[in-house]
């Protein structure tokens, strides 16, 4: 049904019927968007759980501790060390 169907149908409805459609409209509209919210924060707490769970990888002893440690051996100049100093490691 189109817009204008709608509208159309609107007019030929009595204030009562059209009150009722508006509150159902409204009602309907007012659910969507607790859906949509209730989704959102679910998936907030996941991503936050996640991440959560990630952190021991991260701290001292972690397995991904190396990788973003700022006492870690820098990557471009373990890369040189490792193939050279003629190679260009930013390549």
């Amino acid at each position: 049904m189109t817009k204008t169907e709608i509208l159309t149908a609107l007019k030929q409805m009595t204030t009562e019927e059209r009150l009722e459609v508006i509150e159902t409209a409204s009602r309907l509209m007012r659910e969507e968007i607790e859906e949509k919210n209730r989704i959102k924060e679910e998936r907030n707490k996941r991503l936050r759980a996640a991440a959560e769970a990630a952190i021991p990888d991260y701290m001292p002893g972690g397995r991904l501790h190396d990788l973003w440690s700022s006492d870690s051996e820098d990557y471009y100049e373990s890369k040189k060390e490792t193939l050279g100093d003629s190679v260009n490691a930013h390549a």
